[in-house]
């Protein structure tokens, strides 16, 4: 089969699932992916004749979108601030929107000029804010934990990948009063959507990403923001910063839960689609 041949029959079959400009975007990566083409392949060699290898891994790439599954699941790759990553279903596809956490703790870090830091990722899963912390400051000494025995393998292969060192520990969050340390600064992106918002969620991320990772119990969406919250007024340093991804939804709710705990004011910050999508206080 010709590779336009072929083109036109990807687009045909996953047309009932996303727009045209999607399923060319999906065509692009997978034959970057298998074959190493660039986008501009296609338009040079129209009449190129896919060989049955070729052809056979083009096919199987069609038949996991068809079901639905991500992209990033099917290459078992995804970009995280311009480093890529292994994935697969056992952690979340990292998003734009982290990258913007991680910005802002290394941009903390370099204006208050802090020195050798110790950080702990909370929920780590494929370890993309861990690893990009470590990679774009190679002071900080980094723990990063994770309940998920499957997520801790792939973030400590993503470590391995970039060459950096990080203490990775399987550690419920609901036990975390138990690591004997303290640190600079806390980050986490913690499971925060409601099940009620299930019905808003695409169903290639509701199908295929874990659900521990992405669901709040049904009766307290910031459930682990109220664990984490309490663990970090124990073991953050003074001074020390807690950053966290947040649901928009709960930002009240969440603000009012650091009234009583010995932290300044919350300040927030909106993500690249203009939603409060970040907090961050410090510890008095």
């Amino acid at each position: 089969m010709l590779l336009s041949e072929f083109r036109i029959y990807f687009r045909k079959i996953l047309s009932e699932f996303y727009s045209n400009r999607e399923i060319d975007t999906f065509f692009k990566i997978l034959i970057d992916f298998y074959f190493d083409w660039k986008s501009t392949f296609i338009g040079l060699n129209p009449n190129y004749v896919l060989d049955s290898n070729q052809l056979q891994k083009l096919k199987f790439a069609l038949a996991e979108l068809e079901l639905g599954k991500p992209i990033q699941y099917v290459t078992n790759q995804a970009f995280f601030l311009n480093n890529d990553f292994y994935v697969n279903d056992c952690v979340l596809i990292p998003r734009p929107e982290t990258e913007e956490l991680v910005k802002w703790v290394l941009d903390d870090i370099n204006e208050y000029k802090i020195t050798s830091p110790h950080l702990m990722d909370i929920g780590t899963g494929s370890g993309c804010i861990a690893i990009s912390l470590a990679k774009a400051n190679r002071e900080i000494k980094l723990t990063a934990i994770d309940l998920s025995k499957e997520a801790l393998i792939i973030a400590k292969k993503n470590a391995s990948k970039h060459k950096v060192k990080i203490d990775f520990v399987q550690e419920d969050i609901q036990s975390l009063s138990h690591l004997n340390r303290t640190f600079d600064i806390i980050v986490s992106n913690p499971p925060y959507i409601h099940p009620d918002e299930k019905k808003d969620i695409l169903p290639n991320v509701l199908n295929h990403e874990p659900h521990m990772a992405i669901f709040t119990p049904n009766n307290d969406p910031i459930y682990f923001y109220r664990l984490i919250i309490n663990f970090a007024s124990k073991v953050l340093k003074s001074l020390g910063g807690l950053y966290f991804e947040i649901n928009p939804k709960f930002l009240e709710l969440l603000k009012s839960n650091f009234s009583s705990r010995n932290f300044s004011e919350v300040e927030v910050r909106n993500d690249i689609f203009g939603k409060p999508r970040m907090l961050k206080v410090i510890k008095k």
